[in-house]
């Protein structure tokens, strides 16, 4: 297996397959107590390599703490601060989401509600990351690139929730796009929503948000229209391209058999992507004929995609 980021972070670390094997089971179960004891376990019997990598995320901790870097949280505060944005906290199903709006008004008719990507899930093979936060969040830069009223929604469990309740790490992990998520993601939505005066909804979810935005606007009829960009429409086939574990606990659009017939579906893609490769895309659409694909020359899973979006938001 193989992780989904090449970024630096916090996680639980496991050196042998065999213990990764306890980790994912421990993950299904949504146990983090069996979790944690694993991992101190592997810290405490692992060989020279298991002892090295503790040693550099202990060097790593410790640089956050006395401000060597910014955390993922704080930059992407710092980033929303930056672009005049405010940020706040709505309440989902099951979880609490950090919200950031920026160029809203109260009597505007159009309202850009934003997904976040994956993040970073696992930060090794065998290592899961403490806080799944993105450390270049690529969607927040679509949203602040946005001219219209916009808000980017977190996910359950990110930008500093990753330890309140209900939180565990099989929440950004196997169960990423799990029914509670979607449940949270969708009373967050609804809340958003009610408190704007906006008639024309449009979803946008970058990578892995491109999945959770798809389940979600099926279930929000006042939404008018769904926008991804780069997003695993398939799972199971992304995760197999990649060597991935399976997301055992997680849905996937392309099992989805009935979709709102009044939701316009946008899907677009770079022609150089390789994180999530057109094919994956086209997997999905090629038995939906009302679905619209499209593949973008020069792009990849992050070029070009925040200095162009404007111009992309115009061609809707």
């Amino acid at each position: 297996m193989k992780r989904e980021d090449g970024g630096t972070a916090l996680g639980f670390s496991l050196c042998h397959d065999h213990q990764r094997r306890v980790m994912l089971r421990a993950l299904e179960s949504g146990s983090l107590t069996t979790l944690v004891c694993v991992a101190a376990a592997s810290q405490r019997t692992g060989r020279v390599r298991c002892r090295k990598r503790a040693l550099v995320l202990s060097v790593v901790a410790t640089c956050i703490i006395i401000g060597c870097a910014q955390t993922p949280i704080e930059h992407t505060e710092a980033l929303a601060r930056e672009a005049g944005a405010s940020i706040g906290v709505v309440a989902g199903a099951e979880f609490d989401h950090v919200v950031f709006s920026h160029n809203l008004n109260g009597q505007a008719q159009t309202l850009h509600i934003y997904f976040s990507g994956d993040g970073t899930p696992w930060i090794h093979r065998t290592e899961i990351a403490r806080d799944p936060t993105p450390r270049n969040p690529i969607d927040l830069q679509l949203m602040l690139s946005d001219p219209s009223p916009s808000i980017y929604l977190g996910r359950p469990c990110y930008l500093g929730l990753a330890t309140a309740s209900g939180c565990t790490p099989a929440l950004w992990t196997v169960a990423r796009y799990s029914s509670a998520i979607v449940d949270s993601m969708v009373a967050a939505v609804q809340r958003v929503i009610d408190e704007s005066q906006a008639t024309e909804i449009v979803l946008f979810g970058y990578s892995g948000g491109g999945v959770l935005a798809l389940l979600v606007a099926n279930r929000v009829p006042r939404i008018n229209t769904v926008v991804t960009v780069g997003a695993n429409l398939d799972v199971d086939a992304w995760t197999t391209l990649h060597g991935y574990s399976p997301l055992s606990q997680s849905l996937s659009p392309i099992d989805v058999t009935s979709w709102r017939d009044s939701l316009r579906q946008i899907h677009l893609v770079g022609a150089d992507d390789r994180n999530v490769t057109p094919m994956i895309v086209w997997r999905f659409a090629r038995s939906r004929p009302e679905v619209e694909v499209r593949v973008i020359p020069g792009f990849d899973h992050r070029c070009c995609w925040v200095d162009a979006w404007p111009t992309i938001l115009r061609s809707f």
